[in-house]
């Protein structure tokens, strides 16, 4: 069985009871933690919680966006804020997006100035893949095998797999979506990202069986000492009963 990781962020203080009772009863392993912008506040509270934590830093819908040189400046001040988390939370790893509408060149090339600015960091920044087509319609970087390998190469990082955003980006162009994972996995991946949705070009993070989806063919990909954190929608604001269901199906999937 692999190692299951909750996602919540970083402002979701009201789940950390919940969080806690449910780690204490060994239903998860570890929360992924998005770090959002301007929360450093929230660092003791999550600091107490005494959970292992992966990282999640801000993407594209937060401001940051690695592809775009107009966004340099902002993007290290919220790398900034990122460590301030790593200090305290000494993550598993740190999990970035390649960035919007922009060029490889210039995604490497930040990256690599973040390592230089924050190496332990660095030494556990992982890169995800991402769709073809954005939720708003823009071109994400990262998305076929081949640009993720390229920027793995050109930045030294590590590969978190999103099976769903590898599905969607088979769909935009074609490509058999088994043959596509076949590419990614060859990568090596550190973490994975698993929900539930249907054969489209665009992500819905649907709860575990409640989409079309080959959820035991892709659970079956993961290895047992892996991490796969569940990126599925969460319907209540201080319960976390919807992830103990998505924990119960993941464990049912992997059994079949």
């Amino acid at each position: 069985m692999p190692k299951i990781g909750l996602k919540l962020w970083s402002t979701n203080l009201s789940y950390i009871p919940a969080a806690m009772d449910l780690f204490a009863k060994k239903t998860f392993d570890y929360i992924e933690l998005f770090t959002v912008p301007g929360s450093l506040s929230t660092i003791p509270k999550w600091k107490g919680t005494v959970i292992p934590y992966v990282l999640h830093a801000p993407h594209s819908m937060a401001g940051f966006n690695p592809a775009d040189p107009a966004c340099r400046k902002t993007n290290l001040n919220i790398i900034k804020q990122v460590d301030e988390f790593f200090c305290a939370l000494s993550p598993m790893f740190v999990i970035f997006h390649p960035g919007l509408n922009g060029s490889e060149a210039e995604a490497v090339s930040q990256f690599r100035s973040f390592g230089k600015a924050y190496p332990s960091m660095y030494k556990k920044t992982i890169i995800e893949n991402k769709p073809q087509v954005g939720l708003q319609d823009e071109r994400c970087l990262g998305a076929s095998p081949e640009e993720m390998r390229s920027l793995l190469r050109g930045t030294g990082c590590g590969f978190c797999l999103d099976f769903v955003h590898a599905i969607c980006y088979s769909v935009f162009v074609g490509e058999p979506w088994k043959n596509a994972l076949v590419r990614f996995l060859a990568m090596d991946p550190s973490v994975y990202h698993l929900c539930d949705g249907s054969y489209s070009v665009k992500d819905t993070h649907k709860p575990l069986g409640e989409g079309e989806l080959d959820l035991p063919y892709l659970i079956s990909l993961i290895g047992p000492k892996k991490y796969v954190t569940l990126e599925t929608k969460k319907a209540y604001t201080d319960s976390l009963d919807d992830f103990i269901q998505d924990v119960k199906k993941l464990k049912e999937y992997a059994r079949a």
